[in-house]
């Protein structure tokens, strides 16, 4: 005959032994409490049927919950677990962190290794430390994100929020598709990008000609020849990478930009930039990287990354200072000399529309001094 574990009195009195106490809630659905001595306080389990097998979960231990509310906890958490697997989702109890070491493995598999090292770096960060990766899938809660999401927000702007939420979103989203979490209430609104007001998708941080001098004197010998490629031409940090020999035409004295955000174009490079880039082809095979490291690979986010940190620090320049910080300092000197931002859009690959929101105040600005000069003198 089954025993009343529901029952205080009833527990108390039960014989120590290793096989639990089951009381049933429903068909296939069970309740366990198991007591190993007389002086410990007991741990309940969870047992479900799925027509063919048991599947067992152990259920948290309640330190400070007294002895008449524990077994209403227990009753709570077990039908959670239920909940779950009715609803599809897996009986292996897979954490946060878990999932993202998962996401970033399928990553490395159907992607690249460099969005799986991106991804990885992401969750290092952000993830893995902190409380929200240690938290059962199954047990996720829109609290917890919510409270991760306030977190993340403390370090940095809404644009910062938006652009780190991604990884974790995705790596949930696979997890919510094997099967290893039956919903995505969780995260589903917590994990939506923020609105901006324009201002805020802006980047702010200019250095000035002689700020990017300090920082090319002061980067190591490899990094000089990219940092220089930067400074010359509005790109993508990620196009520069791209380049091969091949796409340096030398009789037209123009760099072919091959194709990633955007369609492959060629543009013309001045004096300066043209001798640099022919500097950087030179005694190499055509498809060689033509803005290379020391031996002759490819660079890639995370190694200039930390060479560019090293440099910023030793210039003493803004920490903030990336990568991306060079093209914008880029963009605006063309926009602030009076290119008109078809050009400009064209020349950094990107959209009229884009480079209006993020720069046409600087134009206008440009523009209302030039009509000052039409000034008649009365």
């Amino acid at each position: 005959m089954a025993k009343d574990i529901t029952r205080v009195s009833v527990r108390k009195a039960l014989k120590p032994r290793r096989d639990p106490y089951w009381w049933r809630l429903a068909e296939g659905r069970y309740i366990g409490f198991r007591r190993m001595s007389a002086s410990s306080p007991g741990a309940w389990l969870a047992r479900f049927y799925d027509g063919e097998k048991y599947h067992y979960k152990p259920l948290d231990e309640q330190p400070g919950n007294p002895e008449e509310k524990r077994y209403d906890e227990a009753k709570r958490q077990a039908e959670e677990w239920f909940q779950h697997l009715d609803l599809g989702g897996s009986n292996v109890a897979t954490s946060v962190k878990a999932a993202c070491e998962a996401y970033a493995a399928h990553l490395r598999s159907e992607r690249s290794e460099v969005a799986a090292k991106d991804a990885e770096g992401n969750f290092r960060r952000l993830v893995n430390d902190d409380p929200i990766g240690k938290i059962e899938l199954a047990k996720l809660k829109p609290v917890h994100v919510n409270a991760w999401r306030e977190r993340i927000l403390n370090r940095g702007s809404k644009t910062y929020f938006n652009r780190n939420l991604t990884p974790l979103r995705a790596a949930l989203r696979l997890a919510k598709d094997r099967g290893l979490v039956a919903s995505d209430f969780a995260w589903s609104k917590a994990l939506r990008p923020l609105k901006l007001d324009p201002s805020e998708g802006r980047r702010s941080l200019y250095l000035d000609p002689a700020q990017r001098r300090r920082l090319l004197e002061k980067a190591s010998d490899e990094l000089k020849p990219l940092l220089r490629s930067w400074m010359l031409l509005p790109l993508r940090p990620g196009d520069v990478a791209k380049l091969r020999v091949e796409d340096l035409d030398v009789k037209q004295k123009a760099l072919r930009i091959p194709k990633g955000k955007t369609a492959s174009r060629l543009i013309p490079l001045p004096a300066e930039a043209f001798e640099h880039f022919k500097a950087r082809a030179k005694d190499k095979l055509p498809q060689a990287w033509l803005v290379a490291r020391a031996d002759g690979r490819q660079w890639d986010r995370f190694v200039w990354r930390d060479e560019m940190q090293a440099a910023v620090k030793v210039a003493k320049l803004p920490r903030a200072t990336v990568a991306y910080t060079l093209r914008h300092s880029t963009i605006t000197d063309l926009v602030t000399a009076g290119v008109d931002l078809f050009t400009v859009a064209r020349l950094s690959g990107t959209s009229i529309a884009m480079i209006d929101k993020h720069y046409g105040q600087l134009q206008q600005e440009h523009a209302r001094k030039a009509l000052e000069q039409l000034t008649l003198k009365l």
